[in-house]
């Protein structure tokens, strides 16, 4: 009987460890499209002229619900310092937009789109400008008319603009419709059923119901048409309030409201069953409230839900304590952040003033 020479035997052996590493690599990084995954984009106001590198104005989290919660990206977009950031995964977007901030003296009046690769990287597409993006607060799409909603939120240009095919908008591109009314004080955008919501920031604060805004008329000359609200759902004992989130899928909304500059004086409401208050009237109540001295809110300005059947997580970008924090969106009164990040401590911008989140629900 022949013998089989050692080198067979080294061979094999390279080769089963060669096919196992493979196969362990194939594991540790599958296709982000088929994965269940949160990732949290994070909009940071600062700017400063000619600094080098500049300030950075969007920060990653990756993954947005896992055990270690902390910045492992970062990109400068094309604005001069960050407003309110938006993420749309529609198939025909599949894109972020970040408003600027538009503080005194710039005159940036833009809105970045960025384009977002597999490993959530993002890439500089496209910089639409117009003068009525002069005060942006929210931003919401609009899939069946392929148009993306631009909250202004105060002031004389006060309104609602829309941007027709948005993940191509260019720098010449006008709002094909633009609704205005200068008495609102709106911050936030949502959308559902063909309505928008938006917080109405002015006391009695509440949330503006905008029905069938889609098919608002506008002159054909100029564009300009009148925006009014529907109705307004008064939030009891409310002021001050900031963005807000509809959770569709759990129907529960979510919205912020700043406090009086002391640890704990934030405040985020939680409405369930959002889709029966709205046919309400007179003044609604939250359901749960997040507030307290252990919350660690000062001046929560925006908020997200995970909103995946099994996301439990909820987001809220906070200016004035400068934290990301995480809750669970089930939580209620006087509760310790499950997770948070001090962004004080950031060298080129450090103050969190919007957030957005990207979820998936593919097979793993």
């Amino acid at each position: 009987m022949s013998k089989i020479s050692p080198i067979y035997y080294v061979f094999a052996t390279l080769a089963v460890i060669l096919g196992f590493y493979a196969c362990e690599r194939d594991d540790a990084e599958p296709n982000l499209e088929m994965r269940k995954f949160t990732r949290l984009y994070v909009s940071f106001e600062e700017y400063t002229i000619g600094k080098n590198p500049p300030d950075t104005n969007v920060r990653i989290i990756y993954p947005a619900d896992s055990s270690v919660f902390a910045f492992n990206g970062r990109h400068v977009s094309q604005v001069q310092g960050g407003g309110p950031i938006y993420y749309e995964s529609h198939p025909s977007v599949n894109a972020i937009f970040q408003a600027s901030v538009n503080r005194a003296g710039t005159n940036d009046t833009s809105i970045a789109v960025l384009s977002m690769g597999s490993s959530g990287a993002l890439n500089n597409a496209g910089l639409p400008k117009s003068r009525y993006y002069n005060n942006v607060r929210g931003m919401v799409f609009h899939a069946r008319t392929n148009v993306l909603y631009v909250v202004n939120g105060s002031g004389p240009d006060a309104g609602v603009y829309v941007m027709d095919r948005p993940r191509y908008a260019n720098r010449e591109k006008q709002p094909v419709k633009k609704l205005r009314n200068s008495s609102l004080a709106m911050w936030g955008a949502a959308y559902q059923n063909e309505r928008l919501f938006t917080s109405k920031t002015s006391s009695p604060g509440g949330i503006y119901v905008f029905d069938n805004i889609a098919n608002r008329e506008v002159n054909p000359q100029d564009s300009i048409g009148r925006l009014d609200y529907t109705r307004i759902l008064e939030i009891e004992g409310a002021s001050n309030l900031r963005g807000l989130f509809y959770d569709t899928v759990k129907n529960v909304m979510a919205v912020a409201q700043t406090g009086d500059g002391n640890a704990g004086s934030g405040r985020i409401l939680i409405f369930e069953n959002f889709s029966d208050l709205v046919e309400e009237e007179g003044t609604i109540t939250p359901t749960r409230v997040i507030t307290g001295t252990n919350t660690g809110l000062i001046s929560p300005v925006d908020v997200v839900i995970d909103t995946r059947e099994t996301g439990v997580y909820l987001y809220v970008a906070d200016r004035e304590a400068k934290k990301i924090s995480r809750f669970r969106y089930t939580d209620d009164g006087d509760v310790e952040p499950d997770k948070v990040i001090d962004t004080s401590s950031l060298k080129d911008g450090s103050t969190p003033v919007s957030i957005t989140l990207d979820t998936r629900e593919g097979e793993s």
